[in-house]
């Protein structure tokens, strides 16, 4: 008879293992994240630090992310606007456009979940808004909208993901919606 593996996700913050089902960490009652390889650390570093324990920090990769969307809309619109078709800037500016919500939304879901996983937030909501608290009015709208399609379709609890799955998953949404968009009623305009 085969023995079935059980699973166990390893805690952010102790490195304590958990079932995969539990919200909190059965050793140090923090909040579980279910990483992906990239973010996880076999060794921990200083927990005191708000990027410590098992949890890697993808931020310099979001922060990349944002600065080429950018660099990219700045050829696009202001090098190379005159030579480009209009078919052709619709068909480009989806790129620029998701690399700049893929990015800021990763730095911002990071730093969501490092108030969670420090007990100085209790929700994604309350965290976001903590998380943007330094921000412009018009950046923080901005950072909000990012995640609003996706919040509302998928509902980011308490009992989140990776930061990097959400990212994804929040990239998906606003290419669909872009998509839509570009293809089906810019068209028509």
């Amino acid at each position: 008879m085969a023995s079935q593996s059980v699973k166990v996700i390893q805690c952010p913050t102790c490195g304590g293992s958990s079932s995969p089902k539990s919200e909190k960490c059965d050793f140090c009652g923090n909040y579980l994240l279910h990483l992906t390889v990239f973010e996880q650390r076999r060794e921990p570093v200083d927990t005191s630090d708000p990027e410590g324990g098992y949890f890697r920090s993808l931020k310099r990769i979001y922060q990349v992310m944002i600065t080429l969307g950018l660099g990219m809309a700045f050829v696009i619109y202001f090098l190379m606007f005159d030579s480009l078709s209009e078919d052709e800037l619709v068909a480009i500016s989806p790129v620029w456009f998701l690399l700049i919500i893929f990015g800021t939304c990763g730095l911002y879901t990071e730093k969501a979940v490092h108030l969670i996983l420090n007990k100085k937030a209790e929700n994604f909501a309350e965290a976001l808004i903590q998380a943007t608290n330094s921000l412009s009015p018009f950046i923080r709208i901005a950072v909000f909208l990012v995640f609003a399609v996706p919040f509302f379709l998928f509902g980011i609890t308490k009992k989140f993901s990776s930061p990097l799955l959400i990212s994804i998953l929040v990239t998906l949404v606003w290419a669909a919606v872009l998509y839509v968009f570009l293809f089906g009623i810019f068209p028509s305009m």
